[in-house]
């Protein structure tokens, strides 16, 4: 598991703003998937190591089964020696047959892991899935054989069908457990390969054609019915043969203690395997759960690494692409947060793209740029670019802090809302737009200071604040939407901020927000304008500071009407 790195960040360019009211719309997506996970890839010689430990246990397994033979069967001179030399033999030959197949059942990983690359071979991926239960198949198949052929060629040289049967048995039982220890082993084993390769891809397929899938019951039942089968038959048979040889002797003191110790072997044998099996289940639902009680957006890139071809195995790839949709819809919220507000940005995500919308009261922020024509015409556009970007990052940062929904940019002018999409009191949302506007006007002092540091013009703006009714919600047509305000409310205070440059103000203030502000502004004498369109005049006053009973005076007082 591993934090992925997040998807390149989008920020909209000036061309875009200046292109006129900003929509979403996101026309390419980076590919979203698990980066590789540092995980190192083992060498081709670990697959032959794992093989290694395969034979040594199938080899352990004929060596207990020989000796549970030889403790169940009274061989008759010179047998035993003939059992065990033609066990021997048969044992390599065994040996090198499932040398072939491990050869055969591991062609594509090995060659794969000799040159990996970031793209896994889904053959490889598959051999490595299906190699624990073919090769465990492979290894009891072969270690009944040769039990088979031991007992058949024993028992004619001894001229014994007794001795034959015995030695059948036997070597069923051996197989059996051989198949069984050497599956566990395995699947063990390759656990590490699967998930060095699974680092590479974590939604690499685990079910399917081509892959043997073997689900947690036929798994446990295999091993627990498998082990308490072989441990059920080799306590009782050796308890028997104890038995008998106490009767026979007359000396039956200890019996009881050769009873225990055969028990207690049995019990030992059929606990291993179940355990063995248990952590075999287990261990990826404990990871999967420590990974996801840390779950949280930020850590979204996590992926479990499956390693098996079960249910634990299959919930992990599952997990793995819930994680994917995931990621995928922090990537798409984090991008349409660059165009809209997170709340717009959640109203989206939740299907919330109807059209039409609510009417609501707001307070519209408005601002600016004084003398751009000029500064299109006298600076090159790549130094025009970087200037607005300057400008819009100040003034955004400034709006947003006080909650501002950013509308629209229309060329170097701005719109904010206050008050919509997240409705707001309306004394509130005017409070939060005279704050924008004061804290936008004192980082225009500092970005102009940093601007004529660096050799490039300084800049002056105009900001128009109003407080009305309009309609809130998504204005277009299905195919395209654009969350914004609009009513008479808007285009008044689109009106008061052109009055800037005519009043000589930075700052201008509508009455009815100054009715909503209280005495919390420090505002100038009023100026009544006289707006196109409006057959009355409307008042405004500058807006000189926040937070002060008193009523502030800039200039004269202006007599009659401006017409704006």
């Amino acid at each position: 598991m591993s934090l992925v790195p997040q998807p390149s960040e989008i920020r909209p360019t000036p061309a875009d703003s200046i292109a006129g009211a900003t929509s979403v719309s996101l026309l390419v997506r980076p590919e979203l998937r698990a980066r590789p996970i540092e995980v190192a890839l083992p060498s081709p010689r670990r697959v032959s190591a794992i093989y290694a430990g395969a034979i040594a246990i199938g080899s352990t397994a004929a060596a207990v089964g020989a000796y549970y033979i030889t403790l169940s069967v009274v061989f008759p001179p010179g047998v035993l020696a003939f059992f065990l030399a033609g066990l021997g033999v048969l044992v390599g030959l065994s040996i090198g047959v499932t040398y072939l197949l491990h050869r055969r059942l591991t062609r594509a990983l090995r060659a794969w892991l000799q040159d990996p690359d970031d793209m896994v071979d889904l053959g490889a991926w598959h051999e490595a899935l299906n190699y624990p239960v073919f090769i465990s198949i492979g290894v009891g198949m072969a270690a009944l054989g040769v039990s088979l052929l031991a007992a058949s060629v024993t028992g004619l040289y001894a001229e014994s069908l007794s001795i034959g049967m015995h030695i059948a048995v036997g070597g069923l039982l051996a197989s059996l457990l051989d198949a069984v220890f050497v599956w566990l082993y395995t699947d063990h084993c390759m656990a590490e390969v699967l998930r060095a390769m699974a680092a590479r891809n974590p939604l690499l397929p685990v079910s399917g054609r081509g892959i043997v899938s073997l689900g947690l019951a036929a798994k446990m039942a295999i091993v627990i019915v498998g082990v308490s089968v072989v441990g059920a038959v080799v306590a009782g048979t050796l308890a028997y043969r104890g038995a008998e040889q106490a009767v026979q002797s007359g000396d039956i003191s200890g019996l009881a203690l050769e009873l225990l110790v055969v028990t207690a072997a049995g019990l030992a044998v059929s606990l291993s395997g179940c355990l063995l099996v248990a952590r075999h289940i287990t261990g990826p639902v404990e990871e999967l759960t420590r990974m996801l009680a840390e779950l949280c957006p930020e850590r979204y890139g996590m992926r479990a690494l499956p390693r098996n071809s079960d249910e634990a195995g299959q919930l992990m790839v599952a997990v793995n692409q819930m994680l994917d949709g995931l990621e995928e819809r922090e990537f798409i919220k984090d991008a349409l947060s660059r165009y809209v507000t997170h709340e717009v940005t959640d109203t989206v995500l939740q299907g919330g793209l109807n059209l039409g919308g609510e009417l609501l009261e707001v307070t519209v922020l408005m601002a600016d740029i004084r003398g751009f024509t000029l500064l299109t015409e006298s600076l090159p556009p790549r130094r025009l670019v970087r200037l607005l970007n300057r400008y819009f990052t100040a003034m955004v940062d400034e709006c947003e802090a006080q909650g501002g929904f950013i509308d629209k940019f229309i060329g170097d002018a701005i719109m904010v809302v206050f008050g919509a999409p997240v409705v707001l009191p309306a004394r509130e949302s005017a409070l939060r737009a005279a704050r924008a506007a004061v804290g936008m006007r004192r980082r225009l002092v500092a970005l102009n200071e940093k601007l004529e540091a660096d050799g490039m013009p300084t800049l002056q703006m105009g900001i128009g604040v109003h407080s009305g009714e309009a309609i809130a919600g998504n204005i277009g047509a299905p195919q395209r939407l654009d969350y914004t305000v609009i009513g008479d409310s808007v285009n008044v205070c689109a009106r008061i901020e052109s009055t800037c440059k005519v009043l000589g103000q930075d700052i201008l203030i509508s009455e009815a927000t100054r009715d909503l502000l209280g005495d919390e502004a420090v505002v100038s004498d009023p100026y009544d304008i006289q707006l196109r369109g409006k057959s009355q005049s409307t008042r405004v006053m500058a807006l000189l500071d926040l937070g002060s009973a008193r009523t502030g005076t800039v200039g004269e007082s202006v007599e009659g009407v401006i017409s704006a």
